[in-house]
């Protein structure tokens, strides 16, 4: 009996002790922790747009091919660079990583902790229509300065990267989402020799009444449309024209299917094939907006580095 008794105290000791343990551990802090993504990272002041940029950039374990390495560009930086970096990361590390070359990445960000900086990119990512009095923006951030932004990087960042990597400047590409896809798409259609791969995710062609139809109808009049090699990958996720379930979204019903995010994209798509610009379309099933930026990414490598 009594050392059924000692026995039985000295679980209680232990549990005791457990518990004890269990309920300092849950206090101890959770310090931040590196994952380990390869990247090198800088800060711009531009002299284009006055803003700061944070970019980041990949650059593959493996040497460079003779013509160097092809590049990918990303806009929304902070948000996408991670994604891809750790996937191209992956990639060396596999027998067969899918017929990836070794390539360059590029993110374009901004300072800050932020994924998306909403106000910096809803000006560095609309064009500069003549009207922006009624855009359907409903942020009320200032915009219209895209042209200002593509002179960063065409005339700041793309020397800078050149200078100190080996680029192969026949092989660029740029990739955006929302936003930033509008931003690719208006790059095309105002300065086509500015990248030779273009792929624009989800993108906003609903902005200011479609503008940027406008500006696709004017370069497909132009020798540019005609004699261009680039090639166009424009990519949608299947429910973003559909209204979420959620009744705290109700109020956004009637905009988003107004927006027409699907059927712009998908018109879009055969519209240049028609043309004979170079194009493919990807229609992500049961995705969001939001959702459909990962697999684009996905895509967006296999166009710069396949």
């Amino acid at each position: 009996m009594r050392t059924s008794l000692s026995l039985l105290l000295a679980i209680f000791a232990t549990a005791a002790c457990v518990r004890a343990d269990a309920k300092n551990a849950s206090a101890a802090p959770w310090p931040d922790a590196p994952l380990g993504i390869r990247a090198r990272r800088l800060d711009i002041v531009s002299s284009s747009t006055g803003r700061t940029y944070r970019i980041w950039v990949f650059v593959p374990s493996t040497p460079p091919p003779p013509a160097g390495y092809p590049v990918l560009y990303l806009l929304d930086g902070n948000a996408t660079y991670p994604v891809a970096a750790t996937l191209l990361q992956l990639a060396e590390h596999r027998t067969n990583p899918g017929g990836l070359v070794p390539g360059i990445v590029v993110g374009i960000g901004y300072p800050g902790d932020a994924p998306i900086d909403l106000r910096a990119r809803a000006e560095d990512y609309t064009p500069p229509a003549p009207d922006l009095s009624a855009t359907g923006d409903l942020s009320g951030n200032p915009q219209g300065g895209a042209d200002r932004f593509l002179d960063f990087i065409e005339k700041e960042l793309k020397p800078r990267i050149a200078a100190s990597f080996p680029i192969d400047p026949a092989r660029q590409t740029i990739f955006g989402h929302s936003y930033g896809g509008l931003l690719v798409l208006h790059t095309l259609f105002t300065r086509p020799s500015a990248f030779q791969r273009y792929v624009a995710a989800s993108p906003s062609i609903w902005w200011n009444h479609r503008f940027i139809l406008t500006e696709k109808a004017s370069w497909l009049k132009t020798s540019r449309a005609s004699s261009t090699s680039a090639r166009v990958v424009i990519t949608v996720g299947s429910l973003e024209q559909t209204p979420s379930s959620d009744p705290r979204l109700a109020s956004r019903a009637e905009l988003i299917v107004a927006r027409r995010q699907v059927d712009n994209a998908r018109e879009l798509a055969a519209d240049l094939v028609a043309h004979g610009i170079p194009s493919e379309f990807f229609l992500f099933e049961k995705c969001d907006h939001g959702e459909s930026r990962t697999p684009a990414l996905v895509h967006a490598l296999r166009t710069a580095f396949q």
